[in-house]
């Protein structure tokens, strides 16, 4: 059954979102070696090269804030807070066998289980059929901010889950996991994908939560998968399959509308993103 809380809760966050914009989107930029968004490659060897976009140009409308400088810890709100002792509830993404963006030519199989447990939550990560890493990689892997809705629009997922504001203007340190994005899964745990054709991990990562109370709950939030220069590849949302678990939402059953722009979501003051008009802007640097 689908859950009729969580809808409202995620139109909730897009409202809230869309009442702390800051100043609009900005225009739209030719995506090239040059002005590409990535960090660190940029996607010379990609078919996204000369794209227009908004999203994935290095744009950053507003000076950094201290809890986003290099040798600062956290973000503006501190660190992450590890969550132990979970209940075992189990959630499950399973990525969707549509093609939701034409411009890469194979559908990612897969799935993300992640289980409560006294560490905190532990992940098993199968993803086969994966592009060409020549063309497209390395790929990134998150867990953003708000479900993929019916119609598979993974940029409706808006920024990485980020309840601490660490922001994107500094990549996560491994070595210090509450610094990092909550749901920064790559930065935390491996880095990007670079292997060919199919990755497999498990891991366990204390800073996120089965439990709803918590601000590292991601229970019917969305993996994300993207190529080397951050284009969203396919998503799927983490629905409940046992245990205490309270909340799910429906998987994606279309293609959704491909976006004119390709990257990570914008930043705002809070930990979600913001959606004007339709189009994220990425605060990249």
């Amino acid at each position: 059954m689908l859950s009729k809380s969580l809808p409202l809760l995620a139109l909730g966050a897009l409202a809230y979102a869309q009442s702390q914009v800051q100043e609009g989107a900005p225009a739209s930029v030719l995506l090239a070696a040059a002005k590409s968004g990535v960090i660190p490659a940029t996607p010379t060897a990609t078919p996204f090269t000369g794209v227009d976009t908004i999203q994935g140009a290095i744009v950053s409308p507003l000076p950094p804030a201290p809890g986003y400088l290099p040798g600062e810890t956290g973000g503006l709100l501190g660190t992450a807070t590890a969550s132990t002792n979970q209940p075992v509830s189990t959630y499950l993404a399973v990525l969707p066998q549509v093609q939701y963006n034409p411009f890469v030519d194979s559908i990612v199989s897969g799935s993300i289980q992640a289980v409560g447990g006294p560490q905190g939550v532990s992940f098993t990560v199968n993803l086969t059929n994966l592009p060409s890493q020549a063309q497209y990689g390395p790929f990134n892997w998150h867990i953003h901010a708000l479900p993929v809705p019916e119609n598979g629009n993974c940029t409706a997922t808006m920024g990485h889950l980020d309840p601490t504001n660490r922001g994107e203007l500094v990549m996560c340190d491994p070595s210090q996991p509450a610094t990092c994005q909550v749901g920064d899964l790559a930065g935390k745990h491996g880095g990007k994908i670079m292997t060919n054709g199919s990755f497999a991990t498990s891991f366990v990562d204390p800073y996120l939560s089965v439990q709803m109370e918590s601000p590292g709950f991601f229970g019917g939030l969305a993996f994300v998968l993207h190529t080397g220069n951050t284009t969203r590849i396919t998503c799927a949302n983490f629905e409940a399959v046992n245990g205490n678990a309270t909340a799910s939402v429906p998987s994606p059953t279309g293609s959704g509308t491909m976006p004119e722009f390709t990257g990570a979501a914008g930043k705002l003051e809070g930990s979600i993103a913001v959606l004007v008009g339709g189009v994220v802007a990425a605060l990249m640097l």
